[in-house]
């Protein structure tokens, strides 16, 4: 007994003689990883706090020392552990599906992301989506037939029924929609599916957020044979086989899109006639393009009275969409000094004194030191036009197939002709300065499924 008094005698005198400044009060609320573009105000606002509480909450003195990665405290919100992710909503996921995938409540991350209505959550936008240190993200699912309970489920996989129905319930509605899919804990071999449908394995789109001028690649898998359909905006998609149950369609976005939302449609057409349609808007962002100093040409090269015909001409060639992809592999730049860029895709012109109502339509490799005249073919292709046109100049056009078009304008000389297939690397032009130009040039285009896009993502992704 003494040697026990002794003992807790000796612990006090510890505790007392211990320094103050050791005993630190630990602020409550979860960890919020700072973004790129990120700033204390900004933070602040977004969780509705004042900068001095998260100055404070973080033992922070000078609010400019946050950097991406930072994990900052957010005290707004005691109630909530674990860390707030920003992450970019991939197409097919809503509110519903997402608050079930991280185990949260509709209601938490509505509060998070300041959500009114559903129909302000799109695919390619930012939510802020919080990952719970007791509980794992749910990446893969299983579907659920009509009139079956998660017991059934739980039975034919060998797990626990009351933990399907924790982790696939809406804390406050206990509603489980028919034909949903039901999430589980990821492991290897689990069946993976999409919210749209148990028939559906994975809808990615690549990039998101879309942009202007931009080749916007959407890459779907099925878990069965199915057809399959869609629009993006005006655009009506076509999609081609990479395999089996695994579909692409590659389509340009216009450069000069009306920034903001989207619809992208999909129709799935099953062999004994059943239809799915899915609907939801995608986030579509500014280009970021620049604007090219006033340009002066010759007015015959801007007179609607031939512009527009040569462009109609033009539309009508590269509208075709052929089923056969011609390509393979990466592309090589159109010229033997890629580096030689004169003027780039997307920028804003002014002709003759004009408002900046242009955008160039192609990039524009010039004539520099030690130049190489040649013009070279990025892919391999067909030639489906070769001729003389006014404001282009001497013009070549090939089919990549599946909707894929290159344009080459301005040339000095075409060596080659129309029906003749092309292979990566040939020699098929001389760059020259024919047509409405300032000085001796290529200018460049690519066409995806009718609209032109930015040329250089061809050169620095691989597609599809």
């Amino acid at each position: 007994m003494k040697l026990y008094k002794n003992l807790i005698m000796i612990l006090v005198l510890v505790f007392l003689v211990l320094p103050t400044s050791t005993i630190t009060a630990q602020s409550e609320g979860p960890v919020y990883i700072v973004q790129p573009g990120d700033t204390l105000n900004s933070i602040a606002e977004r969780f509705g706090i004042g900068i001095n509480d998260l100055l404070e909450s973080n033992s922070l003195v000078d609010p400019n020392l946050i950097s991406t990665g930072t994990q900052l405290i957010i005290p707004s919100l005691p109630e909530v552990s674990g860390v707030l992710n920003t992450d970019v909503v991939p197409f097919g996921e809503t509110i519903r599906s997402l608050a079930k995938r991280y185990q949260v409540p509709q209601e938490l991350l509505n509060k998070l992301n300041r959500i009114t209505s559903p129909s302000e959550v799109y695919a390619g936008s930012s939510l802020i989506l919080l990952e719970q240190d007791n509980k794992v993200k749910l990446d893969s699912a299983q579907a659920m037939s009509t009139g079956s309970a998660f017991f059934d489920l739980a039975v034919g996989i060998n797990d626990n029924p009351w933990k399907l129905t924790i982790q696939n319930k809406d804390p406050y509605t206990w509603i489980h929609n028919p034909g949903e899919v039901v999430y589980l804990s990821s492991s290897d071999g689990d069946t993976v599916l999409s919210p749209i449908s148990p028939k559906i394995r994975s809808v990615n789109i690549a990039p998101l957020p879309i942009s202007q001028g931009e080749t916007v690649k959407i890459d779907i898998e099925t878990n069965e044979p199915l057809e399959i359909s869609g629009n993006l905006g005006e655009y009506p998609l076509s999609f081609s086989s990479l395999g089996e149950n695994r579909f692409v369609a590659l389509q340009g976005i216009h450069a000069m899109s009306t920034v903001g939302l989207i619809p992208l449609k999909l129709t799935f057409s099953d062999s004994s006639g059943g239809n799915i349609s899915f609907q939801q808007s995608l986030l579509l962002k500014a280009g970021g393009f620049g604007q090219d100093p006033p340009l002066a040409v010759d007015s015959e090269t801007i007179d609607p009275a031939n512009t527009k015909p040569e462009e109609n001409q033009v539309k009508e060639i590269v509208s075709i969409f052929t089923p056969e992809k011609y390509w393979d592999g990466a592309w090589m730049p159109p010229t033997a000094n890629p580096e030689c860029i004169k003027s780039r895709f997307g920028n804003r012109r002014s002709y003759n004194g004009s408002d900046y109502i242009y955008f160039h339509q192609g990039v524009d490799y010039g004539v520099c030191v030690e130049p190489s005249l040649a013009i070279l073919a990025p892919a391999a292709g067909k030639v489906v036009f070769a001729g003389p046109l006014t404001v282009r100049g001497n013009t070549t056009i090939l089919d990549h197939g599946w909707g894929i078009f290159t344009a080459y304008f301005h040339q000095a000389e075409i060596k080659v002709g129309v029906g003749d297939v092309v292979s990566p690397g040939q020699d098929i032009g001389t760059i020259g300065a024919t047509g409405r130009v300032t000085g001796p040039h290529l200018h460049w285009e690519i066409w995806v499924n009718g609209v032109q896009v930015q040329p250089l993502s061809w050169l620095e992704n691989m597609y599809p």
